[in-house]
């Protein structure tokens, strides 16, 4: 790898400098974010430290993982502002800067598995949080905007449906509801389950 980067070093134009900062046990934590649908290959987005700079993400590319970059853009998202709690104080959470880099070399991401194939990781389960938690949310946001939700809007759980089907077949049969439905009557005596079987004892 250090051949590598020594050819792409040589390579490069005669002004190309690298840093020369010693970081030892660092905490940086840089995320490269899936491209939007209609974004070319060859930018690349990272979400990095506010403390970053154009070049401390163009020699961490190119020192890790040998990837060559022609020019960097740097923005900051700054946060929509939040409430702590339903009466908290609101505040803003701390802003987001995000780089786009732009490759030498096109990288694309391979496509999602499909929904079957997703059941081994257990995504029908992340799914069902993720739906409850934008509910949830969903719901916090109304209740802050003082909205009242009304009974005809809220969507019916599925176990309501399925009660409510249960309940008119029972109501639309002959023989109506019974607590001892499905249960046959017996005589009353007892029957052996299983039969006496003596255990040998072990030798002495």
């Amino acid at each position: 790898m250090a051949t590598s980067v020594a050819e792409a070093a040589a390579r490069a134009l005669p002004n190309f400098r690298t840093g020369a900062k010693q970081i030892f046990l660092p905490n940086h934590v840089i995320t490269f974010i899936r491209p939007k649908p209609k974004q070319p290959p060859n930018l690349a987005t990272f979400v990095v430290p506010l403390t970053f700079n154009k070049l401390d993400l163009r020699d961490y590319l190119f020192h890790a993982y040998n990837v060559e970059v022609l020019a960097v853009r740097s923005f900051i998202n700054e946060r929509a502002p939040v409430r702590d709690g339903d009466r908290g104080k609101w505040y803003r959470p701390r802003s987001q800067k995000m780089m786009i880099v732009e490759l030498e070399k096109a990288f694309v991401w391979p496509e999602p598995p499909a929904e079957d194939a997703r059941e081994d990781f257990d995504y029908n389960t992340f799914r069902r949080n993720l739906q409850t938690r934008e509910a949830r949310d969903a719901e916090f946001t109304r209740r802050r905007k003082g909205e009242i939700a009304l009974r005809t809007e809220a969507k019916v759980p599925q176990q309501r449906k399925t009660l409510r089907k249960q309940a008119a077949a029972i109501l639309n049969s002959e023989e109506g509801w019974s607590n001892r439905s499905g249960v046959k009557e017996d005589d009353g005596a007892w029957k052996e389950v299983e039969e006496e079987m003596k255990v040998p004892r072990g030798k002495q």
